[in-house]
């Protein structure tokens, strides 16, 4: 049995690594299909270095011609396989499929859980170009082989979808075979040395983090350029019970200013905006409290260590309801920045 791992961001990178712990006996090759050539080149290259998870690894970031080229000669004859996928959206999966069940094969396809979609469904099902127009186009641009997908995981390219939380996935995938996704390989020591490997080149962090009691996790920069005040609130709740220096803040990815950082949390650890939060959690101590706004950080957190403390914080805006039911349902807190000391004291 071959396992296929399309890849596309680090949580995927992750997810893969937990199935391929729990299958030594399999092939394994990585398909890294990233958007950006340099980043998928990076992602190969960082999956090469565990030879033991990954057997293989096909960079398909080069452009869609070559990717279905690369494709084609991987599936030339018939053979047992197993294909993951974290969006079965994506035309490579796809084709890969197509091709793997053309030429005589009866290949699985596997969503791997993406996140808040996999639950609340995704943010375009009802709107006409999600799900009339772009399908279409699809078709007719590369093939009727391609499955069209109301929200990820659900198209008809996947029989199987391995979740974190099988009980609240969306009415959609429940269609699908639904098996529940092990968290004990993400605690593995070989599990955190790929972790380390993300860290893009912060090697002191295995240390460092290990005397962090709370991780704060920001928002886009722009909640808190101009109205900084609720974020210094927090900061001094989170001191109530921690000193500053474990005390880690997590910024947006895509923060453009990190310089304010320091005024805004003075003393605290500063973590690099380019190493994923995935990539952190399995570093973290088990008595570690995660702290941030109702995003999709939080869920992760919960999915990936189940065994931590998880508080997500009320603002101006109430979250969406379905967000909202979804927290209820995992036991993630809703708490007013000014009463954040209280509930740690809890």
């Amino acid at each position: 049995m071959t396992d296929y791992f399309f890849i596309s961001s680090p949580l995927h990178v992750l997810m893969a690594a937990n199935v391929s712990l729990q299958n030594p006996q399999n092939d394994k090759k990585a398909a890294v299909i990233s958007k950006s050539p340099a980043a998928g080149a990076r992602t190969a290259a960082l999956l090469r270095r565990f030879p033991d998870l990954f057997g293989a690894v096909l960079d398909l970031s080069a452009g869609r011609a070559a990717a279905f080229g690369a494709l084609r000669a991987e599936f030339p004859r018939p053979g047992a396989a197993r294909l993951f996928t974290g969006n079965d959206r994506r035309i490579e999966f796809q084709y890969a499929m197509h091709l793997a069940s053309r030429n005589g094969q009866t290949p699985e396809g596997i969503y791997l859980d993406e996140g808040a979609v996999t639950y609340v469904g995704h943010k375009s099902m009802f709107r006409i170009a999600h799900r009339f127009l772009d399908p279409a186009f699809k078709k007719i641009r590369y093939g009727f082989w391609y499955r069209p997908a109301l929200t990820t995981g659900t198209s008809a390219w996947i029989q199987t979808a391995c979740v974190a939380f099988p009980d609240l996935v969306h009415p959609l995938l429940k269609t699908k075979r639904i098996v529940a996704i092990d968290p004990a390989p993400f605690k593995l020591p070989r599990f955190k040395d790929l972790a380390c490997a993300m860290l893009a080149g912060h090697d002191d962090y295995r240390d460092r983090l290990r005397g962090i009691g709370a991780v704060l996790t920001l928002p886009h920069e722009a909640a808190y350029l101009h109205r900084p005040e609720p974020y210094r609130e927090i900061f001094r709740q989170l001191q109530v019970r921690f000193p500053a220096s474990e005390i880690a803040i997590k910024p947006h990815p895509r923060i453009a200013q990190p310089a304010v950082l320091p005024e805004l949390f003075p003393g605290a650890l500063q973590l690099d905006h380019a190493v994923g939060m995935e990539a952190l959690l399995p570093l973290l101590k088990d008595d570690c409290v995660v702290v941030g706004d109702v995003s999709s950080t939080l869920l992760t957190t919960r999915w990936l260590r189940p065994d931590l403390p998880v508080v997500a914080l009320s603002g101006q805006a109430e979250p969406p309801q379905v967000l909202r039911r979804l927290y209820d349902s995992l036991r993630i807190p809703l708490v007013a920045p000014e009463q954040l000391s209280a509930w740690l004291a809890r």
